[in-house]
């Protein structure tokens, strides 16, 4: 077991075209929209974790925008107004594409756990990553690729990255238990 840390730049750990940022607004119009089919991922899913859909396309506008398809493993970004909330697509999420806000970073999987990868974009040094370079001053947008794949991280070995991910897991489970037993006391 090595226990040596490697400096990385998040290009490095992407898998080949594992760096997908939303269509542009002309190629998903909201006049394009259904009330049912399948759902287009928005902000307000990464920020909010959550996977309530207010849109949703039909099968033939999916074929022509299923290059911006959602897979299990997949971390989607927002990236726009609120930029850096990432939550991570489960093996039970519906299929679905993602919209003009968001970005999906794909990972190698020989090189890093998705799940550490989110884990290091909700610490505060992640986070900051993105957000110190994000661009705007009245509706800040996330940075251009070339300066997000550019971001630096230390990188262990994956069974390293397996128990930092498991006890942070651990700590998850247990404030989302809190949080449910505050609920039900109020």
């Amino acid at each position: 077991m090595s226990l040596e840390w490697n400096d990385v730049v998040l290009k490095d750990v992407l898998s080949e075209k594992g760096y997908i940022r939303g269509p542009f607004g002309s190629a998903l119009k909201r006049t394009e929209m259904k009330s049912e089919g399948i759902p287009v991922y928005e902000q307000q899913n990464a920020i909010y974790d959550n996977r309530i859909f207010r849109y949703f396309i039909d099968e033939e506008k999916y074929q022509s925008l299923k290059r911006f398809t959602t897979y299990p493993d997949d971390l989607i970004i927002s990236c726009s107004g609120t930029v850096g909330k990432v939550s991570i697509i489960k093996d039970d999420d519906p299929k679905g594409i993602i919209s003009q806000a968001l970005l999906t970073l794909r990972v190698n999987k020989d090189l890093i756990l998705p799940e550490f990868l989110k884990y290091f974009f909700c610490s505060y040094e992640g986070y900051n990553s993105l957000v110190s370079r994000s661009t705007g001053s009245v509706q800040v947008n996330i940075s251009k690729r070339a300066v997000i794949e550019e971001i630096p991280l230390k990188l262990p070995p994956l069974d390293i990255q397996q128990k930092i991910v498991y006890y942070l897991s651990l700590i998850d489970k247990k404030i989302e238990t809190n949080e449910e037993i505050n609920k039900n006391f109020k």
